[in-house]
């Protein structure tokens, strides 16, 4: 039963994650799938040319190239995935920083200069919104209030 439970907490968890992402993936994918077929049919017509013509040593000349191709291809998909990645999480984290401020009444405390994370420090741990929305009242707070408001 746990491991059921694992399973499906992995799984659950992975599909969240592709919720995002899947269209980008399948880009990257596609364009990387893309230039290994077209690099193996290169390679396959290479080698159905007959041996020694003047057409296979021309052809034969351009393997390394048609490989240094392929990988550019597939660096350059794979960075232009993970630079998209990147500015839509920034995206991400400014929209959700900027809702939490529009949420408040009182002032957010400024980030410590020079702390032990860094940058990081501004990134949201999944709790700001507990930190930075508006303060719950007990009962005994709204008693208060009421006896200082008269």
């Amino acid at each position: 039963m746990l491991n059921q439970l694992l399973k499906f907490t992995l799984v659950s968890g992975f599909l969240l994650w592709l919720r995002r992402r899947w269209k980008w993936l399948a880009a990257c994918g596609g364009v990387i799938a893309a230039a290994m077929y077209l690099h193996g049919e290169f390679l396959d017509y290479v080698e159905a040319l007959p041996s020694g013509s003047e057409e296979a040593t021309v052809a034969g000349d351009y393997i390394a190239v048609a490989f240094a191709i392929k990988n550019v291809v597939i660096f350059a998909s794979l960075l232009t995935y993970f630079l998209v990645e990147m500015r839509a999480s920034k995206r991400r984290r400014k929209d959700r920083t900027a809702a939490v401020d529009a949420g408040t009444t009182e002032p957010r405390p400024s980030p410590r200069r020079g702390s032990v994370r860094g940058d990081d420090s501004k990134a949201d741990d999944g709790f700001d919104f507990l930190r930075h929305g508006r303060k719950l009242e007990n009962r005994a707070d709204k008693v208060i209030g009421s006896k200082r408001a008269k």
